[in-house]
């Protein structure tokens, strides 16, 4: 073999090797788009999720603020019977 012959060859050896690279370039490329499609996807399911359960905690936080509202109230209101009912009994004993 010359070196002519030598130097086709390694041609044609680099030429094959450069469009095999290529072809699984493409393909690398493609499954790497569908991947990142379907992660994205996952994350807005996660974002979406999240979203709604700070709508939950928020109206749970909502509804527990109303009752502890109401409980204060009533707290007061049995403070406020009691002290005016002792009142009257020291009253009454003087």
């Amino acid at each position: 073999m010359t070196f002519w012959e030598a130097l086709t060859v390694a041609g044609l050896i680099t030429t094959i090797m450069g469009v095999f690279f290529t072809i699984c370039g493409i393909l690398n490329n493609r499954t790497l788009k569908e991947e990142s499609r379907h992660t994205r996807e996952i994350l807005i399911r996660i974002e979406q999720g999240q979203e709604e359960t700070r709508r939950e905690i928020a109206q749970m936080m909502s509804e527990a603020r109303k009752e502890m509202t109401e409980a204060i109230k009533y707290l007061a209101d049995l403070i406020r019977v009691e002290s005016q009912a002792t009142r009257e009994m020291i009253q009454g004993r003087s």
